[in-house]
């Protein structure tokens, strides 16, 4: 069997496509590339348009079987080649879309599966709702991304003990700590002043004394003393601060990428200010010399230089910052700008709940390469729900395998707060290491979250729109999380924790024997040689 596989995010461009919807695609595509590797000859195309076709008709002549495997949603899935083809696609709502619009015969979901005369998706959730529109007969097969085996080295260092009382990550990128922002509920964002911006800002404006009420017999009061004069300096650094955040705001997405990294460059020295705002350490590590590699992900491809004789400056390093864990580690996995992740619940759930308690922490590792489009928003929400005492640490930070597997064994509880999921590969990457999790059980979740390794968030559900549909009109389904439910997983899985540690482990090897039936490479296998196998035998009838 010949399998041809196709992702529209490939190994040389997911470092640029973090966030965007559908990149997680490329995660699953590498999950079933082994497993697929063991059914027959697998081989990844960049092009599909151009190369399926000559790759089937080659194996037509050899009197091999073919079949072309697009992960990618149905709506942008080819339905035109002669090549055999299934898309391999994950799906949260409470239908398929079942109507044409922007003259696209393929946003309607049964034209696709119609050519296809069949699909392959990731949860059981999906299969039930594309049986609802295709009739009970159409052949579609519900299989998870084959993980297990991925994680066995982090699972056997971690996997059944205790999280360690503190640990300690080495990232690279930018990290903002609740702990050193100074937050102020009643100015919003209090401007601290870190050891950098000392330099810079080494006096505050004067403030001016209060005007004397004059009593009404009582000659005029003297005038007010003139106010000292601030330095060129002071003017000089609050200038720069402002016009930096102008900059960032308002003009750095509308210039030219050439153009924008000139700025950058030109600028990187006088952006202490900025730096201290956005919480870096005071402390990071010198940067690295020229001829050290480059980190593999969130870095910008350099381009051509403007003019001909000039040289390509090297992309300048993120700093490396050390991260200190402690105490109750919750971790979520997400991208800021996916609304189905609701992480906004997660955190104010999280700050209300622990708000008088001083050694939790929640760790938000964001899955977005621009931190002006959300570090606004974040800081302005956390600023909302201050004073607590708990800490919300956010990492924007690339993270190797090393690295991501050390959160992992850091991390006590993995949590959920989506509104709708088609598969959350991370969510099941914590679980296959035996950390248990607060979760709801629904959409895809239904086939792997239970009682046994999860605290459940409760739901119903409510009216919601395609997310690709221009056209923004009702004509589905999603859930609502009940916010008190959050609450009460923070709670009682925080008490579990402290005081229940054979309960905790009892959660843990309970999330691994979970995953293992559910996602091993020899289960996923299994499913797979009988789909394809039937589809053979039909073919053949």
């Amino acid at each position: 069997m010949n399998f041809i596989l196709y992702s529209d995010i490939g190994e040389n461009t997911i470092n640029k496509s973090l966030g965007l919807p559908e990149y997680s695609y490329y995660f699953v595509l590498k999950a079933f590339r082994t497993v697929l590797q063991e059914l027959g000859t697998v081989t990844v195309v960049r092009h599909p348009e151009t190369e399926v076709d000559p790759l089937f008709d080659a194996c037509r002549a050899r009197g091999e079987e073919c079949v072309f495997l697009s992960f990618s949603p149905p709506n942008k899935t080819l339905i035109d080649l002669r090549c055999p083809t299934v898309s391999v696609f994950a799906w949260e709502y409470s239908n398929i879309p079942d109507e044409l619009w922007d003259e696209d015969v393929r946003n309607d979901w049964r034209i696709v599966f119609g050519r296809h005369g069949r699909a392959i998706t990731l949860s059981s959730y999906t299969a039930r709702i594309v049986r609802e529109a295709m009739g009970p007969g159409f052949p579609v097969l519900a299989v998870p991304a084959p993980l297990w085996e991925q994680f066995a080295e982090p699972r056997a260092r971690f996997g059944s003990g205790l999280p360690p009382g503190q640990s300690r990550l080495q990232v690279r990128g930018t990290v903002i700590d609740s702990h050193v922002l100074g937050l102020s509920a009643d100015g919003l964002i209090a401007h601290v002043v870190f050891p950098q911006a000392a330099e810079e800002l080494d006096e505050a404006p004067p403030q001016l004394p209060p005007e004397p009420v004059p009593e009404p017999v009582a000659p005029p009061a003297p005038p007010v003393p003139a106010v000292p004069a601030k330095n060129l300096r002071y003017r000089l650094a609050v200038t720069k601060r402002h016009l930096l955040t102008w900059y960032r705001e308002a003009l750095r997405d509308l210039l030219p990428l050439w153009l924008a990294r000139a700025v950058a460059l030109g600028g990187r020295g006088g952006n202490t200010v900025a730096r201290a705002v956005l919480g870096y350490e005071s402390r990071t590590l010198p940067p690295l010399p020229p001829s050290a590699p480059q980190p593999a992900r969130q870095q910008v491809t350099p381009v051509a230089a403007v003019a001909p004789t000039a040289a390509v400056a090297p992309e300048p390093q993120e700093p490396e910052v050390s991260v200190v864990l402690e105490g109750v580690v919750y971790t979520s996995i997400l991208s800021p700008k996916d609304g189905r992740k609701n992480w906004f619940d997660m955190v104010t759930a999280f700050c209300w709940t622990f708000r008088e308690v001083e050694d939790v922490t929640l760790v938000l590792k964001m899955n977005e390469r621009d931190l002006s489009l959300y570090h606004n928003t974040l800081l302005t929400l956390l600023s909302q729900l201050a004073p607590f005492k708990c800490r919300v640490l956010t990492l924007h930070a690339y993270l190797d395998d090393a690295t991501y597997e050390e959160l992992i064994g850091a991390t006590s509880f993995y949590v959920n707060t989506s509104l709708c999921e088609g598969l959350c590969l991370p969510l099941m990457e914590f679980m296959s290491c035996g950390r248990p999790v607060i979760a709801p059980r629904h959409t895809a979740m239904e086939d792997y979250i239970d009682e046994g390794a999860a605290f459940i968030i409760k739901s119903s559900l409510e009216h919601n729109v395609w997310p690709h549909d221009p056209r923004d009109l009702f004509r589905t389904l999603r859930y609502r999380l009940d916010w008190e439910s959050i609450c009460n997983g923070y709670a009682e899985s925080y008490q579990i924790a402290k005081q229940q540690p054979e309960k905790y482990l009892a959660m843990g090897r309970h999330a691994i024997a979970r995953m293992q039936s559910y996602s091993a490479g020899a289960v996923v296998k299994e499913q797979l040689r009988e789909f394809f196998q039937q589809a053979a035998v039909e073919e053949q009838s």
